[in-house]
């Protein structure tokens, strides 16, 4: 450790030492005086053609360039085509005016093709007009086909396998991170072009001072569908049995002012929930603060099926949102959520409890009901100059769930869980410089009223849960040269109806930032106590991070951090309660103490021109905890038993990434890999019983767009997943495959679309189930109409089974599914 300690301080002396120069210019024609966009300035050493950096210029014609230090070796080569390059020597210090004279030449025999994808320093930007084909309705048709870039099965967004913490259209961010509303129903045919942006610091003040990891991406439009009403109207009736659909929405996107409204309701099995869920988390605890503690949770429809086969719903979402740009650093957003959600389902199962001693075996049958009514209004004020930021976030919501179950097995129960959860929260940050300083003040609020109900038959269990949560905070940075010093103090408070609990904090976090290298140290301690139950305890957190950014193409970052964390306050709760009508917990007043050492070992490869994205990932953790379950299984019923006692965990996983994009075959292929293994423990009957997981996943994907009038896309999901229990217990290994593929082919004016989708799933050693879907549907445009007729589960499947292990359980479930259906229904665009 203190050798780790002098490194550390050899390097952050070597960063205060080091001073970074910046060479900076402006690009204009030697005849008319305008500026040039979009030359390539690069520095190179006499004697070589290989440059030591590079960047293009602005729309302005103007340049930056970081640089170790200057000498007399070093010019700047400047180049266009058009243009006759030039190069000039470097003049620290002072702004370099380049005049480029024209030239006039022809090419014989050369095809010029312009680049679908191309780059410029932290910036990627994808041309839509050469991704798009007629069949794409919404921007994220389009989206899925961008090399480098994947959209999983929710909507979430990732580049280069990192989900995007950003998502502008025009430089604002509308939908406040659902962003799902705006990729399901903006046009694609509206979008000029897509920009990833890396390294995004959304701060100006910060921006030269703080360095992220973070990705961001924002959508430009075409001129002529700016500071217009976009919208869609679209209605649907089927049967087997009554199916209804409608959609309606208005979208207007200026750099001013943006609005986005939307309506969706349907009872086909479309879960237009999503539209409503957050999907940018990066950074969003000091935002809105920890998770929100809960006693009980609504049952769960999963199964390794899409969600549309299985789901039983009857829904309305309606959202609105409005963003108003008030001057050029000042913005007001509105946004207004609303959803009502009915779903139900059949299902059965058989569990297997592994213990130490024996094999209990419980099975079940169940039907239930679910309603939800979930509605949030938020409002956020922020002022983002390159001198101050100030933003504030408000935000008021209540979600009221109720789920109704009858479960029949050894014996019949019937279940009734109510959830409902009503909060206000309100988030205040400012930053502002002051000379050589920048201080920054953080406040957080936020309270939760959740009077939770459980009733099983005739027995009732109220769990009341009531919380105000606050976080403030005072911030010194102070940036000198290549080091960023910053230090942040600060109290948070847990007010609620079962353990009150405090924690002071301080946290230096130390930046250095060289030609190539970015290092960051972190040493946050924090002392967080519950006094009425005894509980104090002072922990210190280092982290350590190390990036290198070989060149354009190349980049590689290692992490190691330890980190020290501790339960909710329901582990405080004395008494033991039901999580459901088989389950009880008892967590014995303990408040668990978790501590974790992980590192990391991250690289990836960008080649824009060849559209060739690559990332591997190596990360290995080892944990501690003073607490440990026991499964005790009496009369049918499940009991998790909190102990003091110790408890140890670790795992490995390496993934990645690879995606390639072919342009003369308009063609993208991507595949994604993980393997792994965890391992923990649990008490069973009095005896340490350990359990260990290994898995490898794979996900290969194919878009293939060939021609106007034909598409097709191919996916799959292969996951192959083993457990051992304790020394004798060794469950077959399980296979699941999941295969999608769809084919669209124009035969104008119809456009004819078939998929369909391969699940097999091992059920045991000896027994796997083959189940095939196939959907198939008639496309047919005539100027702002759309007329669409399906038929979906065309085989008519109305049961799944599958077999999945988890920790030291292993369950086969059945699950009913929807029939086969049709559906007709129109569509019109303005």
């Amino acid at each position: 450790m203190k050798s780790l300690l002098y490194i550390l301080i050899l390097l952050l002396t070597a960063c205060s030492l080091s001073a970074q120069q910046t060479i900076k210019g402006i690009v204009t024609d030697a005849e008319n005086g305008q500026p040039v966009d979009a030359a390539t300035v690069q520095i190179r050493k006499a004697g070589r053609q290989v440059p030591l950096t590079y960047t293009l210029t602005k729309a302005d014609g103007t340049f930056t360039l970081p640089l170790r230090q200057a000498d007399d070796s070093l010019f700047v080569h400047v180049s266009l085509l058009g243009y006759k390059a030039i190069r000039q020597k470097i003049t620290a210090g002072a702004t370099l005016r380049i005049r480029l004279e024209p030239e006039v030449f022809t090419l014989k025999e050369v095809e010029i093709r312009p680049g679908r994808v191309y780059g410029r320093q932290d910036t990627i930007n994808y041309d839509v007009s050469q991704f798009i084909s007629p069949k794409d309705e919404a921007i994220k048709d389009v989206l899925k086909k961008l090399p480098g870039v994947d959209v999983d099965d929710d909507g979430k967004i990732s580049y280069n396998g990192k989900n995007i913490s950003k998502f502008y259209v025009e430089g604002m961010d509308l939908t406040d991170g659902r962003y799902n509303q705006l990729t399901n129903n903006l046009q694609a045919n509206a979008v000029k072009s897509v920009q990833v942006m890396e390294n995004h610091q959304p701060i100006r003040v910060l921006q030269k001072k703080l360095t992220t990891e973070d990705i961001a991406i924002n959508l430009k439009l075409k001129d002529d569908f700016r500071d217009r009403w976009m919208g869609t109207l679209e209605g649907g009736m089927g049967a087997s049995p009554l199916l209804w659909e409608g959609m309606g929405n208005a979208i207007q996107i200026s750099r001013k002012s943006q609005s986005a409204y939307i309506y969706k309701g349907n009872n086909r099995g479309d879960d237009v929930t999503d539209e409503q869920n957050v999907l940018t988390q990066i950074g969003a605890e000091g935002k809105t603060g920890p998770s929100i503690p809960s006693f009980l949770s609504q049952p769960s429809f999963s199964a390794p099926l899409k969600k549309e086969r299985l789901l039983f719903n009857n829904v309305h979402s309606l959202s609105g949102n409005r963003v108003y740009k008030l001057n050029e650093t000042t913005q007001l957003r509105l946004n207004a959520n609303y959803l009502h959600d009915l779903t139900q389902q059949e299902r059965g199962s058989v569990t297997n409890y592994y213990q130490a001693g024996d094999t209990a075996t419980l099975a079940e049958q169940s039907s239930t009901h679910i309603r939800t009514d979930r509605a949030d209004v938020a409002m956020s004020l922020e002022n983002n100059a390159e001198s101050h930021y100030l933003t504030n976030d408000f935000n008021l919501s209540g979600n009221w769930e109720r789920g109704t179950s009858r479960i029949s097995g050894a014996s019949s129960v019937n279940q009734r869980i109510q959830t409902p959860d009503m909060g206000v929260r309100n988030y205040l940050q400012n930053i502002w410089t002051r000379d050589k300083y920048t201080l920054e003040l953080r406040s957080l609020l936020r309270y939760h009223n959740l009077p939770a109900r459980i009733l099983i038959d005739r027995d009732k269990q109220a769990l009341n849960l009531q919380q105000l949560y606050l976080d403030h905070s005072l911030a010194f940075l102070r940036k000198k040269g290549s080091l960023t010093r910053q230090y942040t103090a600060g109290i948070t408070g847990d007010l609620n109806s079962i353990r009150n609990g405090t924690s002071l904090y301080f946290k230096p976090n130390y930046q250095c930032n060289l030609y190539k290298w970015n290092l960051a140290f972190n040493l946050p301690l924090v002392w967080t106590t519950f006094p009425a139950a005894g509980f104090s305890r002072l922990a210190v957190n280092p982290f350590l991070y190390i990036n290198y950014k070989f060149n354009y193409a190349w980049r590689f970052s290692f992490h190691a951090n330890y980190h020290e964390n501790y339960g909710n306050i329901t582990d405080l709760y004395p008494d033991a309660y039901r999580t459901d009508y088989r389950n009880y917990r008892m967590n014995n007043g303990i408040m668990p103490v978790n501590r974790t050492h992980s590192y990391s070992l991250y690289g990836e490869y960008k080649n824009t021109v060849r559209e060739f994205f690559a990332t591997l990932s190596l990360n290995h953790n080892r944990g501690c905890s003073d607490r440990i379950f026991e499964q005790q299984i009496r009369d049918g019923q499940v009991t998790l038993v909190s102990h003091r006692l110790s408890n140890h965990s670790s795992g490995w996983t390496a993934k990645g990434t690879l995606s390639k994009g072919f342009y003369d075959y308009g063609l993208k292929t991507s595949l994604t890999y993980l393997l792994g293994r965890s391992e923990a423990e649990q008490l069973s009957a009095g005896e340490r019983l350990p359990y260990r997981y290994d898995f490898m996943q794979y996900e290969p994907k194919i878009t293939w767009t060939p021609a106007r009038s034909f598409s097709a896309s191919y996916q799959a999901t292969i996951h192959l997943g083993r457990s051992k229990i304790g020394t004798g217990t060794r469950l077959d290994p399980l296979l699941d495959v999941v295969q999608k593929l769809q084919l669209s082919y124009e035969l104008f004016p119809v456009e004819i679309n078939l998929s369909a989708d391969h699940y097999h799933n091992d059920v045991s050693r000896d027994k796997a189930v083959n189940t095939f879907f196939a959907d198939l549907s008639f496309r047919w445009k005539t100027g702002s109409w759309q007329f669409v007729a399906e038929a979906t589960n065309l085989f008519n499947k109305k049961q799944y089974s599958y077999t999945q292990y988890s920790a030291t359980e292993s369950y086969t479930s059945w699950i009913d599914i929807r029939p086969r259906e049709f559906m007709a229904s129109a569509r019109y665009k303005f």
